[in-house]
């Protein structure tokens, strides 16, 4: 069903493009160029997608799971950074000068020519380089491993980082840190006492909760559900984030459903199905 359901949609999407006019370059590059020979007639296009929209959103806000089962996305993030506009900024460049976007791109890949086949081109080679780039040019020291990734906009997850990394976490909002990362497994340089006292240094409350391999106890899903009850935006560690993860879902105060919890994680790659039954007994 989901296949199909994609398959459906996804021709339906390309189909309004098509007959809208979204894929001819020309008229898009048409509607962009405002101060020369602006045609303004996308502008119908945009106010109709925008309108089913309003109601989609209004009927997404009040569900938990969609028709076909799966867990209705997260809220999201709603701050306005530097990425979020540098990356609007190139994104409407390009599109401007190309006369494409990805959709419409995949959409003409059939009858587009090379240029559709060198857009699309561009564009994988884009998103491959945006990570290394973007962590280049980000406020993370240089050789920390941290790798963000926001479970809910006050919890966080990550591989293994560093005691200079907590300068950075504290400039980021986060009030707590914790340490799901049994001694043994790392160099004493990153062990739970001197990551104390980085975090200390910073003001930063730090939480010990090591957490061997698929070694979930009751004790450890409390200490975890406690320091997130704490208040405050909470980031916890391990090897890849994945424990920290795990505990998240069994652990984490509020009204997310077992779906939620196991597909929230699963966006960053962390695969939480084995824990299912857990998870729905310890949540209700």
């Amino acid at each position: 069903m989901r296949a199909l359901s994609a398959f459906l949609t996804g021709g339906l999407f390309g189909l309004g493009l098509l007959v809208s006019g979204m894929t001819d370059t020309l008229k898009v590059q048409g509607w962009l160029d405002v101060f020369g020979d602006w045609d303004p007639t996308l502008a119908f296009v945009m106010g109709g997608a925008i309108l089913p929209m309003v109601l989609a959103w209004r009927i997404a806000a009040r569900r938990r799971v969609s028709v076909l089962g799966d867990a209705m996305p997260g809220p999201a993030r709603r701050g306005i950074g530097g990425d979020l506009v540098l990356g609007s900024v190139l994104f409407g460049a390009g599109w401007a000068l190309a006369g494409l976007c990805p959709g419409p791109a995949l959409a003409v890949l059939g009858f587009g020519g090379m240029g559709g086949v060198g857009f699309l081109v561009a564009m994988c080679g884009g998103m491959v380089l945006a990570k290394p780039l973007r962590s280049r040019g980000s406020a993370l020291p240089k050789g920390s491993q941290m790798d963000i990734r926001h479970l809910t906009p006050d919890y966080a997850v990550s591989p293994q980082i560093t005691p200079e990394d907590m300068a950075t976490l504290k400039g980021l909002g986060f009030t707590t840190v914790i340490d799901n990362r049994p001694d043994g497994e790392i160099p004493a340089e990153w062990s739970a006492e001197v990551m104390a006292e980085a975090a200390a240094a910073q003001g930063l409350a730090f939480v010990v909760n090591p957490i061997r391999p698929g070694d979930f106890s009751d004790a450890v899903l409390a200490a975890q559900g406690a320091a997130i009850a704490g208040g405050g935006k909470v980031f916890a560690y391990c090897a890849s984030g994945n424990r920290s993860s795990c505990a998240w879902a069994m652990s984490a105060p509020g009204p997310l459903s077992t779906e939620e919890r196991i597909a929230i994680p699963a966006r960053f790659g962390y695969n939480l199905e084995g824990l299912r039954a857990r998870i729905a007994a310890l949540r209700g």
